[in-house]
Parts: structure tokens; sequence; C-alpha cells
């Protein structure tokens, strides 16, 4: 791993991160025009119907519509 690229250790921070990073995917989402940004979610959602019932799925779904509701908003 990068030394540029470091991951906080307790939850708060962790928890945080994870925050920014999703309103940076939906930034990168609105600054790529709306076919290709239509085609970047349409890829995430063919991604999640591969993946098994459980948690992982439970939890990629819920990441991903909070991602596609900051991306509209």
């Amino acid at each position: 791993m990068s030394q540029a690229i470091t991951t906080a250790q307790d939850v708060e921070s962790l928890s945080k991160e994870v925050t920014c990073m999703k309103m940076l995917v939906a930034c990168m989402l609105k600054s790529m025009g709306q076919v290709d940004a239509g085609k970047a979610i349409l890829r995430m959602e063919r991604q999640l119907a591969c993946l098994e019932e459980g948690e992982d799925k439970t939890q990629f779904s819920a990441t991903l519509q909070q991602i596609k509701t900051a991306y509209l908003a």
C-alpha cells in the first residue's frame, strides 16, 4: 500500500472517510456528464445483481442508493 493513501484506525474517522468517498464518487459522476454517469451507474447496478444475497449485497445496495441520491441532488 502507498504511504500517501492511509486509512484511519478508529471507527469514527473511518466512517467519515467512507462518507467522503461516497460524496467523491457522486461528484465524479456529476462531472462525467449524464450519458457516461448513467453507464457507470448501470455497471454498478449490474455488479450488485451479480452478488450473492447477504450482508455484503445489502451494504453495497445501500451504498449505491446513497451515491445515486447524492448524484441526483
